[in-house]
């Protein structure tokens, strides 16, 4: 019954990379109809290759999924495969991260990909009524250069991004690096997230909230090292997008049995789902309630108390939020049973 109810459950996505949503099929298609040589024989030995081992076949595959596409159209195409998986899904508004540096760095112009997302976006609001928005990252082990070398090739185009981060590799590369840029973002009226604490400890969330001024963080699940900043997230409800798949998938987690969520939502954090790269981890953001739902020990009420936290975590308009809200009421309405009593948001 549970997982029927995820299944059919409006939802909001707020972390997850267009390449990460790219199929063993699509990225086997692209790389023939692009004539771009990959060394598999068959769809069925690449689907087998998206079961990684570690780290460095994850970025393999996902730079793999970035070279075979060779055109906006390409990139659209992507887009538009996730946005109907969204339909299937329900997800009726999703917060999308898409590089612009891997492409620039293959030759191709910043338009490449902030036309192909944008009017990727148009489309899925006009045909499925999905809204959200494009937020490009900048690679954090680039360097703060590369990072302002992106600002400067993106700001021309700030009316199509909703929001800028920080990801890729973490440790040795604190938001701190980054704060002269972040502050022109700022200025520029731009929302600011970062990937933080992944990987690297609980100072790295402080860096992104005391230096680059985050209105949202990706991951964050190491806060719970740091009791002042388990203080400060409760008391502040800054938004955590945590991906439970990945990180089980990457290893920061043995099994999702040993998942921290489930404290985290326990302590009062602004805690959310997502799918991160959910094509590369096999698991969709139904998938990833699921998985924490039948794994851990969160029940159907902080199911249903993330999926709120998502809502008011978006960068949505209130108008919008406001619809959001009511769906899932709507929903939980008639889906309300005799050991769940769901709170008015």
């Amino acid at each position: 019954m549970l997982k029927k109810f995820i299944k059919n459950m409006p939802k909001v996505e707020l972390h997850m990379h267009v390449e990460g949503s790219m199929e063993a099929k699509t990225l086997w298609e692209l790389a023939h109809q692009n004539n771009y040589k990959i060394e598999y024989n068959s769809i069925d030995e690449l689907k087998a290759a998206y079961e990684f081992h570690n780290l460095t076949e994850f970025i393999d595959m996902y730079m793999l999924g970035t070279r075979v596409i060779k055109s906006e159209q390409d990139l659209y195409d992507v887009c538009m495969t996730y946005f109907k998986k969204c339909v299937e899904q329900n997800i009726q508004h999703t917060e999308v991260h898409c590089d612009i540096r891997t492409y620039v760095d293959y030759g191709y112009s910043p338009e490449f990909v902030i036309n192909a997302l944008h009017g990727a976006f148009i489309d899925a609001k006009n045909n499925y009524g999905i809204t959200g928005g494009f937020m490009p990252c900048f690679i954090r082990h680039l360097g703060a250069e590369v990072a302002q070398a992106d600002w400067d090739l993106m700001s021309p185009f700030k009316d199509k991004i909703l929001a800028i981060g920080l990801s890729a590799v973490e440790v040795g590369y604190p938001p701190s690096l980054f704060k002269e840029t972040f502050a022109k973002v700022r200025d520029a009226g731009i929302h600011v997230i970062a990937h933080a604490g992944e990987e690297a400890p609980a100072d790295y969330i402080w860096s992104a909230i005391n230096d680059i001024k985050v209105e949202r963080i990706d991951h964050g699940i190491r806060c719970l090292e740091d009791e002042s900043l388990v203080d400060y997230l409760r008391e502040t409800q800054l938004p955590l997008t945590v991906c439970p798949q990945s990180n089980v998938a990457l290893k920061i987690f043995k099994d999702m049995s040993q998942h921290t969520l489930p404290l985290m939502l326990e302590k009062g954090l602004n805690v959310s789902i997502h799918s991160d790269d959910p094509a590369h981890f096999n698991a969709y953001l139904t998938e990833n309630m699921i998985s924490i739902a039948e794994n851990t020990s969160v029940t159907k009420d902080g199911i249903i108390k993330m999926a709120k936290n998502a809502i008011n975590g978006s960068f949505a308009s209130q108008q919008r939020k406001k619809e959001l809200h009511s769906n899932l009421e709507d929903y939980l309405s008639h889906h309300q049973d005799s050991n769940s009593q769901v709170s008015a948001w």
